[in-house]
């Protein structure tokens, strides 16, 4: 559990120097940490029992929704919120195997942390599609049932 606590606040404490070096503005730096945290424990909640894919793509789902709904409260653009909070979840580790195995030769282990790589930057990609397009298609029929009822 402290460990679960410690990675969490690590999260927040990344997404937040993320936010500071894209220079986001002074208002919304430690908002952006929260969007990270957040989709950070959702991950280390799910990563045992769904696979590390599977538990960003749902994590990544959980920042974009975070995002857009900060976007609107706060009046500023999503990628404010997106951009910091998506680095806790780059497979930065993996995409470092994946180098140090192909030049030791050891394709088998290469292509082993390449797909990993892969699949998890995919969940990452798909997870923030996924949710912009179900907030999307949303939006656009609450509009029509709203201009309906005029």
């Amino acid at each position: 559990m402290v460990g679960i606590i410690i990675q969490v606040i690590g999260s927040y404490v990344a997404t937040i120097t993320a936010a500071i070096t894209l220079e986001a503005p002074r208002s919304l730096i430690f908002k952006t940490g929260y969007a990270g945290a957040i989709g950070y424990l959702v991950y280390l909640l799910l990563a045992n029992p769904m696979g590390a894919a599977l538990a960003t793509f749902f994590a990544c789902s959980v920042v974009s929704l975070i995002g857009q709904f900060f976007a609107r409260r706060f009046k500023a653009p999503v990628t404010i919120f997106y951009i910091p909070a998506f680095f806790p979840f780059v497979p930065g580790s993996a995409i470092y195997q994946t180098a140090l195995y192909f030049i030791q030769g050891d394709y088998d282990l290469s292509n082993y942390y390449l797909i990993q790589t892969l699949s998890i930057a995919g969940a990452i990609a798909l997870g923030v599609f996924f949710t912009d397009s179900i907030l999307e298609i949303y939006m656009h029929v609450r509009f029509k049932m709203l201009n309906m009822r005029k």
